[in-house]
């Protein structure tokens, strides 16, 4: 039988039951709109809103003030705005803030004659998470400022005839400086994933195999007894069969990962940018021919329980050898940086640094081999068939 009557057969099953792929992409969409929604609902849940209540209201709390100004350069998601203290307190008590400091009246003054600064710190409770971060992040904000204000006290004493504006100049320059987190050190900042975010990518990984996956499966089940005792007359005609479901598959698939990375990006908002387009469309285009492979080989190559068998095989490993449900850091121990070379594992890892830390990723080097070492296993489990 033709490769051609064989891919009519499947086309016009397919568009017989055309509703089984929409109810398999709704639902892979619904699952993955699910994670993004939770990952947006949980970033407005990180977000910091601290009030200001400046009772001192002299020249150098409103450098300070301007010096922090909205909060963006103390740290990410920290919003901070100013209010007067009953306002705050009745914010802070309806929990509408996440607390307030106090710039207490007379702080200049005291720190001029004592060498303190008497800021008050006022939280919803103290075991929180939230007000731990806020005493932090005080702590933080405390001991820069009193090296910028100690720093325009040696000023004054090293120069006592510089006038009001160039000191006014010099204490603006110290506070910005001292109070933008990245200007008085040049740190590199350790990238750490959000988890949520880290999940609904590998949501993302795993809905494109479990895609393939239920595709393949249902249209394997359109070979009634009668169809394949019709085959069995041809030869070779079980593997040309094999060939084109994986094909159909492989197109579909590829649709779903398409509208997938869409949505990812379009409504996730990942650190992505798009120059890096052509990099991870690669990536994808591996991971998806590589699945295409393996069920193409095992398909082949196997028969009734071992063909069982080796299916749970590779569902195992996508989900628990990959890092997408298990990050790839905690099994790094266990297999001497085995793992790491996996196919799967490689094809996650750079999927989630490129969509989440838009990282400039070459090409990894064992792509090559793996597509190379399936290429010459399918070949060879054709040629088998085909001699037999």
């Amino acid at each position: 039988m033709s490769t051609i009557k064989l891919f009519n057969i499947y086309h016009s099953f397919l568009i017989k039951k055309w509703y089984l792929i929409a109810y398999i992409l709704l639902l892979f969409l619904a699952v993955l709109a699910v994670m993004i929604g939770v990952n947006q609902v949980n970033e407005k849940d990180q977000a910091f809103t601290i009030g200001i209540v400046d009772k001192d209201q002299s020249k150098e709390t409103k450098l300070i003030l301007n010096a922090i100004g909205d909060g963006q350069s103390l740290g990410n998601d920290l919003s901070i705005k100013h209010y007067n203290e009953e306002k705050a307190r009745q914010l802070l008590s309806k929990k509408k803030i996440d607390g307030y400091f106090v710039f207490k009246d007379g702080m200049t003054k005291a720190f001029y004659k004592n060498g303190e600064l008497p800021i008050v710190v006022n939280t919803y409770d103290k075991q929180s998470v939230e007000s731990i971060i806020i005493l932090q992040l005080t702590d933080s904000v405390y001991s820069r400022l009193m090296l910028s204000m100690g720093g325009a006290m040696s000023y004054t004493s090293l120069y006592p005839s510089a006038s009001e504006n160039e000191l006014l100049t010099m204490m603006t320059d110290m506070l910005f400086t001292g109070l933008n987190r990245s200007g008085s050190f040049d740190d590199e900042p350790i990238k750490v994933f959000d988890t949520f975010s880290y999940y609904t990518i590998s949501t993302y990984f795993v809905s494109i195999f479990f895609f393939f996956f239920s595709i393949f499966s249902i249209l394997k089940m359109n070979q009634k007894d009668a169809l394949k005792e019709r085959l069995s007359m041809y030869h070779f005609s079980y593997e040309k069969l094999t060939i084109v479901r994986s094909v159909f598959s492989l197109f579909y698939t590829t649709l779903w990962s398409i509208l997938g990375l869409w949505v990812i990006i379009h409504f996730l908002k990942p650190d992505f940018e798009m120059y890096n387009i052509g990099q991870l469309s690669l990536d994808i285009a591996y991971y998806l021919v590589m699945i295409f492979l393996v069920f193409l080989f095992i398909d082949i190559a196997f028969r009734n329980i071992l063909n069982y068998l080796f299916k749970v095989l590779l569902t195992l490993v996508i989900l628990l050898l990959s890092g997408a449900v298990i990050p790839i850091i905690y099994l790094k121990s266990l297999s001497a940086g085995l793992i790491e070379a996996l196919p799967f594992s490689i094809a996650f890892n750079q999927l989630v640094e490129m969509l989440l830390n838009n990282y400039i990723i070459d090409t990894h080097p064992m792509y090559y081999w793996h597509l190379g070492i399936m290429l010459v296993l399918v070949i060879s489990a054709l040629y088998w068939r085909y001699r037999r």
